[in-house]
């Protein structure tokens, strides 16, 4: 009884620390972004604190270093909110999208408002919206510009262009 929970304790901590390695992976932006921001932190908490055990005057040169910090974090955490994975986009066009919801992404993709894929496919528009939203929550994106620039690539990529 003692071993076999053991065992299941070694086997429940060997399958979190392969999930932690496999977000470390796959979230290397993240991962990069909070270590750099743990290190800016460090630097102020120096900065603030260095007054009262006499290492270092903080003052307005100390105080500007601090500004191209904030704009490098900023920009990261821009670009990280920015960019997805367009191999787990290609993967759920290939994998989780229906026949007709790939249409659709391939009219949008070549500009047309849903008006137009409606009329093309000889569907109302409500259908198009619901098949949008749909496409919207199995791929992670959230508006027609990101479908469009995502799924541009995609459909180059698997030669559909």
């Amino acid at each position: 009884m003692v071993e076999e929970k053991s065992l299941q304790i070694m086997h429940d901590t060997k399958l979190r620390s392969q999930n932690m390695i496999d977000f470390i992976k796959e979230n290397k932006i993240l991962v990069f972004l909070t270590i750099l921001i743990t290190i800016g932190v460090l630097i102020f908490n120096v900065f603030r604190y260095s007054t009262s055990y006499g290492i270092v005057e903080i003052n307005n040169i100390n105080s500007l270093l601090l500004v191209p910090f904030i704009l490098l974090v900023c920009a990261l955490g821009m670009a990280l909110g920015a960019t997805k994975n367009s191999n787990e986009i290609e993967k759920a066009y290939q994998n989780q999208l229906s026949e007709r919801e790939q249409q659709v992404i391939e009219l949008i993709s070549m500009g047309k408002k849903n008006q137009d894929v409606a009329d093309e496919l000889y569907v109302d528009i409500t259908t198009i919206k619901s098949h949008v939203n749909r496409i919207y929550k199995k791929t992670g994106l959230k508006n027609r510009k990101e479908l469009k620039f995502y799924f541009e690539r995609v459909l180059k990529k698997i030669g559909k262009d």
